[in-house]
C-alpha cells in the first residue's frame, strides 16, 4: 500500500512519522516548516504589541518549558528518515506537493501538524485514496489551537483532554470521526507528563487507525455534527488572561481534585469498532 505522510517540522511530528514508516513503509514524507511561512497582517500587528507580548511570554513560561522539554524528549528518540523520499516546504499546498501526490497516487495520506489543506490538494489526493488526520484535541468539543490541552486547562475542562483521528476535510479539525478518546490520566501529572501523555496517546490512536486501514477494515465515518456542535479555538484568542487561567487551573484544580474532575462522563467518544457508517 502506498502511503505519504504530510507532517509539521517539530520533533513530535517527526517521531510520529518515524513510527509510521517503521510499521508501514512510507513512500514519501512532506515536512512543512510553518515558521518560514509569510505572516498575515493580523499576526504582524499582534507581534508589534511588545509589552503585552512580553507579559504573555512571562506568564507562559511554565507551559512553554513543559512543551519544550516534551519536544526534547521526542528529539532524543529520533533516528532519521534518510531512506524515505523527503520534500521540505513552507506550505503544504504548494505545487510540488500536488505533483508528488499525482506521481505516487497514494492509497492513504496521513497528516499531522501542517497548515490547512486546500480543496485542490484534497481533490488530488482523493483521486487515488483517503486522507487521515491526527488532531491532538477531542473533536468536536475542542478544535483549533494553539494547543488544545492548554485550552482544556484554561477552561477548567480536564475531562475534554484527549485525541482524535478523523477523515480530513477543508475545515479546522472538522472532518468525520474515525476515533476519539480521552487521554488516560491520573490527575497527578506534571505539566511535562501531561503533555507527553497526550501526545503519545494521540500517536498510538493514529497508529491503530492506520493499521486498521492497511488491513482493509471498515473504519468509522461519523459526522461531528451528530455528536455536538463543538467549539473552535484560535491562536488570537490565546491571551495573557487565558495563559494565566491555564496555569492557575492546573495548580489549583487539576493537581488538587485529581480524578474527580478528570473522570466526567459527559463526553461521547468514538471507539475503533463503534458507530461504523
Amino acid at each position: 500500500m502506498k502511503i505519504i505522510a504530510l507532517i509539521g517540522d517539530q520533533p513530535n511530528h517527526k517521531y510520529l512519522c518515524e513510527r509510521i514508516n517503521q510499521a508501514f513503509a512510507l513512500d514519501a514524507v512532506v515536512i512543512v516548516n510553518k515558521n518560514n511561512s509569510a505572516k498575515s497582517p493580523a499576526q504582524r500587528a499582534a507581534k508589534s504589541h511588545l509589552l503585552s507580548q512580553g507579559i504573555k511570554k512571562l506568564l507562559s513560561l511554565p507551559l512553554t518549558v513543559a512543551w519544550r522539554k516534551m519536544q526534547a524528549s521526542f528529539q532524543q528518540d529520533l533516528n532519521g528518515l534518510t531512506s524515505v523520499k523527503h520534500l521540505v516546504v513552507d506550505d503544504v499546498n504548494v505545487q510540488a506537493v500536488v505533483d508528488l501526490v499525482a506521481a505516487i497516487k497514494p492509497e492513504l495520506v496521513v497528516v499531522s501538524g501542517t497548515n490547512l489543506l486546500t480543496a485542490e490538494l484534497i481533490e488530488r489526493i482523493t483521486r487515488s485514496g483517503k486522507i487521515m488526520n491526527l488532531h491532538t484535541g477531542l473533536s468536536p468539543y475542542v478544535k483549533g489551537g494553539p494547543n488544545c490541552t492548554n485550552w482544556c486547562l484554561a477552561n477548567n475542562e480536564f475531562q475534554l483532554i484527549g485525541n482524535t483521528v478523523m477523515w480530513l476535510d477543508e475545515g479546522i479539525d472538522s472532518g468525520n470521526l474515525i476515533r476519539t478518546e480521552r487521554t488516560p490520566l491520573l490527575g497527578n501529572e506534571s505539566l511535562l507528563q501531561l503533555h507527553k501523555k497526550v501526545m503519545t496517546h494521540g500517536h498510538d490512536l493514529f497508529m491503530q487507525a492506520i493499521a486498521s486501514f492497511t488491513r482493509n477494515e471498515t473504519l468509522p465515518n461519523v459526522s461531528q455534527d451528530d455528536i455536538d456542535s463543538g467549539r473552535v479555538f484560535y491562536s488570537r484568542q490565546w491571551t495573557a488572561a487565558k495563559v494565566a487561567s491555564a496555569y492557575g487551573n492546573f495548580l489549583l484544580h487539576y493537581k488538587v481534585h485529581k480524578l474527580q474532575k478528570i473522570q466526567g462522563l459527559d463526553v461521547l467518544t468514538i471507539g475503533d469498532r463503534e458507530h461504523e457508517h
